[in-house]
């Protein structure tokens, strides 16, 4: 155990230990604003001593809007309820990053009113709904769109910002092959496919200055037949990191299968070998999420330098202060079993484990 409780420093941020907590639809908020229970959950989180907590994904616009209860950050008058997630973390000692996350092809008109949108006009084969192409001119307001987001994130005193570029949601989308069919300064090359989250990162740095951290959760390659490959994933990487990202969570892209990454029954770490092939070109900070269940696995991962720090999701919907268990040694790994059912819950606007709803008994 060499590492996992050491501080890793992200850009001028730095965090306790190396554990993530990776962004995760919650679907507990009200009117798009932060609710009492999120207030409870995040409090718990940062009293299990996560080092870095990433928010639930934030829609920077309303054509951004997926699920009843997901927060939104796209007008200035969600910055006092943004605002109080970020008081109620600081006050027990945690760090919280704002995840910006457009839904683009998950998109839910009879939620927003909008159509969903995307790089080029396709059928989103996991709902069926027809996606509008966005204009040339339309790309630059959406650059700005992100910007001005993370300005209000900045704004209402979150410690870092995290584009969300994976997984098929609007910039994953602009990423890949199979959803940017574009032949304009949009798409057709590597190079013009990375150019919509390239000027996002520009446009941030610009606003927040050289020290404020920015990071990326982005699929090195796309699960399905017609995808991008590692190596370019990894190419388009050093364009962001040229840009201006200081961190890469790393998960994947497109996928012919929706929803692939949250993987059922899935209890070791699965995204180690894009790692590996990242670690060897990237030189920052590296979170290999996905599949991280015994404490075992996660010092192996973190003890050879294959990533810097681990991220998860469904362990601490188990189990909030799972992080805090391991430095007292009360336990050797999650009990999550990637069952999914949390998930199942999430649609309910209820996200708990079924099993364990609480689990902060042995704790001294």
């Amino acid at each position: 155990m060499l590492r996992i409780f050491e501080p890793l420093n992200i850009n001028q941020l730095q965090i306790k230990n190396r554990f993530i907590r990776s962004a995760t639809v919650d679907n507990l908020g009200k009117d798009m604003r932060v609710s009492q229970p999120q207030l409870d959950f995040y409090r718990e989180l940062a009293l299990g001593e996560v080092g870095l907590i990433i928010s639930s994904g934030l829609f920077p616009s309303l054509d951004g809007w997926a699920a009843p209860g997901q927060l939104g950050i796209h007008d200035d008058n969600m910055m006092t309820s943004l605002s109080n997630l970020v008081d109620i973390v600081h006050k027990n000692d945690g760090k919280l990053a704002a995840q910006l996350m457009h839904a683009g092809w998950f998109g839910n008109p009879e939620l927003s009113g909008y159509q969903t949108i995307g790089p080029s006009a396709v059928i989103n084969p996991s709902n069926n709904l027809k996606v509008r192409e966005l204009s040339n001119d339309e790309v630059y307001e959406y650059v700005e769109i992100f910007i001005q987001a993370a300005r209000r994130a900045i704004e209402a005193g979150f410690d870092a910002v995290q584009i969300h570029s994976a997984h098929g949601w609007l910039v994953s989308a602009f990423l890949s092959p199979v959803t940017n069919l574009r032949e304009d300064e949009w798409g057709g090359s590597v190079e013009k496919r990375a150019r919509f989250l390239v000027d996002i990162i520009k446009g941030i740095r610009r606003l927040a200055g050289p020290d404020y951290p920015i990071l990326i959760k982005f699929g090195l390659k796309d699960y399905h037949p017609l995808g991008k490959p590692v190596n370019e994933g990894i190419n388009s990487a050093q364009m962001f990191i040229s840009a201006g990202v200081d961190s890469i969570e790393i998960s994947e892209g497109i996928e012919h299968q929706p929803f692939h990454h949250i993987r059922l029954d899935a209890v070791n770490p699965y995204y180690v070998e894009e790692c590996e092939q990242a670690r060897d070109i990237l030189d920052i900070p590296l979170i290999l999420v996905g599949g991280m269940r015994k404490l075992s696995e996660i010092n192996q991962v973190l003890d050879s330098g294959i990533a810097d720090a681990v991220s998860m999701c469904r362990p601490f919907i188990m189990d909030q202060y799972i992080v805090k268990k391991f430095r007292l040694k009360k336990s050797k790994g999650s009990e999550c079993i990637s069952c999914n059912k949390c998930i199942e819950e999430m649609h309910r606007q209820n996200i708990h484990c079924i099993f364990h709803e609480r689990l902060i008994q042995n704790l001294g």
